[in-house]
């Protein structure tokens, strides 16, 4: 989901200040990629036509100048007191012309070599770019070679998600299971070196293993051989700091307060300086991190010698002094937190989400043994799988929980066979063995067949093909109250708990059905008190509205409560939130800050086992802004692992395969009808079964891709009917596909425009270019190409993705098209002539025919379109 080169508009930043005779300082922790980075700007200053001397710092103290005579700039001895000496020999290396120096591992510098280096940059106007880690300026061998003169920091930001997936994937040599790269990322924060580490050693290792053509990860990633890493990171420290890194691992985060208690603010600072703690804005506090995770890990697990012993005990001391009862411990964490958004705090709260997991399965398991009730096995139960606990220990329970008698929570003791029902058949492949729970089900709790036929809709709606003798009497959700109205049910009652869970399946009913405002209704009159065991509504609630057409206010709703499910660290809701603002931010056109917040979503790993649709989602989101970029590989990976979860996902816009599947076939050399086959004749059976809403989605993506006609005329029919005004313009977008029309498209374009449907308005804008195109109106073509432009550029987040070139350049020679941007450059006709040694005429000619080809009558409408 970023270009191929994620830093390439650092290097242009790079060589421009260079050019304006401005030093540049790289800065990033070891395994940043300052090297990697360096390369490039050496041959970005080449082609740029300087001179361009690089060489790496060496460690060498009480031999001066060392790193200087490694690099063979020094051609005779010189000793501390000839820095003189040195300088001139310097002086001559530099003197013939323009040259710039490019220092690696700067911080390395021994004193002597810093001199010599800083004099012949003011001496000879050299200029330096140096790379660093942090601090700078504070790092007294980088202050030396810099001196007083402008210096531009150039501070490397982690790689973002996807980029640490595509090196994964490199690295391994086949497709990654996400999880694999989640984990990876939350343990190097996007610091590619690191990741890099990561993976070579947990393979070596045999901790991350091929299981089939995917790989996965059987053990924790954290090797002994990253002590290396953890080395490096440390380098520079003072014993004290050494100590403070100790303590801050065993603490894991913490709110500022509780870790001033531990390392004084003088030691923080130094740290901070080394970039090795992060301080994470919460609304009116901070948490403390290390950073990156992977140090913490380390630290806490693989040098548990006397420095960690000793941390320990500074911490039980100081959490002693600070409780006032006798055995009470105070909370690391107060109340929930507002997490920022950066992948480096993403990759701070994924580690305190995973050591959550852990206290939670505790906790959870010991309020099951002490009382089994419904309620506490549904938790245990959940705690278990969100914790990766293997399947015999989840039978267990479920074992365990046949043999008692019925709890006092008998009605929510019900969930837990509609639990293991849906475990059966999402996670364990086991649509039989679910169908057999159900039928049980309703022979023993008969009172709750309304709970049980829901499951089995709800399964249905993701795909998964149940069968039975009992008839399905969920037939029309509308038409009853959330609970059985033959009942009387007390607010707040277990009963209610139960109605509350049945009245979020039909809201996922009405949803699939294209009945959108019915179901944004239904779920906003569902009662979620916080004593209730699922609180799924509250993600499904935001997704109607989104689907109804309230975009912006919809996914502004599903912020809040992702902030919130992060700042509680509520893993089961973190993921449902995520998507509803994934697909927000996509409908809105957002596509800048929808590659941001899935790289926060991915590296954050927090899936929800029991609710496959929004990983599905995101997977789904993630590979078509993939394809947008051109960054095929994690495009396909994430697609693979979209399949692998064969959901269907009724109830939600995005989420299956079909068209990422379909787009994929196209970059890979198929004709649009061939490549699009598959994923329309899979629409054609989402409208067999009225399923408006996922239908309506599928079939406006391949539309950009290769309409099919038939299928496309009627799924318009379908989503026309729907409620709301999402489906209804979506329709009119699919018909006027289907039909041909570009005129049609540009009303329907600028109707999703006006209604802040941002993505298909340009996705329609798009297609009517091709039909004008098409019927050869070139002049037509090239005002709506000049106006979708301007359109794009307008809104700032990387539109122009979904954007083909608004020429069509295969219209024009290739001289044509190098006389075509010279002149759009804003050159005359004689100044593009001597460019290209032609005549002035020549010129001229080539213009005349551009203008003809591309239906252009001006150097302004020209410079538009190329």
């Amino acid at each position: 989901m970023v270009g191929p080169d994620a830093r390439s508009n650092l290097v242009d930043g790079i060589r421009d200040a260079v050019l304006a005779r401005t030093d540049v300082a790289v800065l990033g922790l070891p395994g940043s990629g300052r090297t990697r980075l360096l390369g490039h700007v050496r041959d970005a200053l080449q082609d740029a036509g300087l001179d361009v001397l690089r060489f790496t710092a060496v460690r060498g103290e009480g031999r001066p100048l060392e790193s200087l005579a490694l690099a063979g700039l020094l051609t005779g001895p010189a000793a501390a007191s000839a820095l003189a000496a040195a300088a001139d020999q310097l002086a001559q290396r530099v003197a013939a012309r323009r040259t710039v120096l490019l220092v690696d591992d700067a911080e390395r510098l021994d004193e002597s070599s810093a001199a010599v280096v800083g004099a012949v940059r003011a001496r000879e106007e050299t200029t330096v770019v140096v790379a660093s880690r942090p601090p700078v300026p504070g790092a007294r061998a980088v202050d030396l070679v810099l001196g007083v003169g402008d210096t531009m920091l150039v501070p490397l930001p982690p790689l973002a998600f996807e980029e640490i997936q595509r090196l994964t994937v490199e690295l391994l040599g086949g497709d990654v299971d996400v999880d694999v790269v989640g984990r990876v990322f939350g343990l190097s924060g996007g610091v590619p070196g690191i990741a890099r580490t990561i993976v070579v050693e947990a393979r070596r290792a045999g901790r991350l293993v091929p299981d089939g053509e995917r790989w996965v990860a059987r053990h924790d990633l954290v090797t002994p051989a990253l002590a290396v890493v953890a080395a490096r990171l440390q380098e520079g420290l003072d014993e004290p700091a050494r100590d403070a890194l100790h303590v801050l691992a065993a603490l894991g985060p913490a709110e500022l307060e509780t870790v001033l208690q531990l390392v004084p603010w003088p030691v923080l600072v130094a740290l901070d300086d080394h970039g090795l703690v992060r301080f994470v804005e919460t609304e009116g506090r901070l948490v403390v991190a290390l950073f990156p995770p992977v140090l913490a890990d380390h630290l806490r697990h693989a040098e548990r010698g006397a420095r960690g012993w000793r941390a320990a005990e500074q911490i039980s001391a100081a959490l002693a002094r600070s409780t006032d009862a006798p055995g009470a411990h105070p909370a690391v964490l107060g109340s929930a937190l507002r997490w920022s958004s950066s992948p480096e705090s993403a990759a701070v709260l994924g580690r305190m989400l995973r050591e959550q997991s852990r206290t939670t399965l505790l906790v959870r398991r010991q309020a099951w043994e002490r009382e089994p009730t419904g309620r506490s096995t549904l938790g245990y139960l959940d705690a278990l799988l969100a914790h990766g606990a293997p399947t015999a220990a989840i039978e267990a329970v479920l074992d365990h929980v046949r043999t008692l008698d019925p709890p006092t929570d008998a009605p929510v003791h019900t969930l837990v066979l509609a639990w293991e029902a849906t475990y059966r058949a999402l996670e364990l492949d086991d649509a039989a063995g679910a169908q057999r729970v159900l039928d049980v089900a309703r022979q023993q709790h008969p009172e709750q067949h309304l709970l049980f036929d829901a499951t089995q809709e709800h399964l249905r709606l993701l795909g998964v093909a149940t069968e039975g003798t009992v008839p399905l009497t969920f037939t029309d959700p509308a038409d009853a109250p959330p609970h059985d109205a033959r009942r009387r049910v007390a607010p707040g009652t277990p009963d209610e708990q139960v109605g509350t869970v049945v009245g979020m399946i039909r809201g996922e009913r009405l949803l699939a059905d294209g009945r959108v405002v019915d179901a944004a209704d239904l779920l906003s009159r569902l009662a979620l008190p916080a004593t209730s065991p699922r609180h799924d509504g509250e993600a499904l609630g935001p997704l109607a509205r989104l689907c109804v057409g309230e975009v912006e206010e919809a996914t502004s709703t599903a912020m809040r409560l992702l902030d919130e499910a992060q700042g509680r660290l509520d893993q089961a809701e973190i993921e449902p939130h995520g998507y509803t603002v994934a697909l927000g931010l996509l409908l809105g056109g957002r596509l800048t800050d929808l590659r941001e917040h899935l790289t926060v979503m991915f590296a954050l790993n927090a899936p929800s086992p029991l609710r496959p649709q929004h990983r599905a989602g995101l997977l789904a989101l993630g590979a078509l802004l993939s394809l947008a970029e051109s960054n095929l590989p994690s495009a396909r990976s994430m697609t693979e692992q979209l399949e692998g979860l064969r959901v269907l996902g009724a109830s939600f816009p995005a989420g299956r395969a079909g068209p990422v599947r379909a787009a994929l076939a196209l970059a890979a050399g198929h004709e649009g009808a061939v490549a699009t086959r598959p994923a329309w004749s899979a629409v054609s059976a989402l409208v067999d079964q009225g399923w408006a809403l996922a239908a309506a989605f599928d079939a406006t993506v391949l539309s950009d891709i290769h309409v099919d006609p038939a299928v496309a005329s009627r799924v318009a029919v379908l989503a026309h009917g729907a409620q709301g005004t999402l489906l209804p313009l979506l329709g009119r977008h699919l018909a006027a596909a289907a039909e041909g029309s570009a005129d049609e498209l540009l009303r329907t374009a600028d109707a999703l425009r006006e209604a802040g449907l941002i993505l298909h308005a340009t996705l329609a804008h798009v297609n009517a270019l091709r039909v004008l195109r098409r019927r050869g109106d070139p002049a037509a073509a090239v005002r709506e190409a000049a106006r979708l432009t301007q359109l794009v550029a307008e809104t700032g987040q990387e539109l122009h993705l979904l954007v083909p070139s608004a020429v069509t350049t295969a219209e024009l020679t290739a001289r044509e098209l190098e006389v075509a941007r010279l002149v759009a450059s804003g050159l005359s006709n004689r100044e593009a002539a001597e460019r290209l040694v032609v005549s002035d005429r020549t010129v001229d000619n080539h213009l005349y025919r551009i203008y003809r080809k591309l239906g252009v009558a001006s150097r302004e409408d020209l410079a538009r379109l190329v």
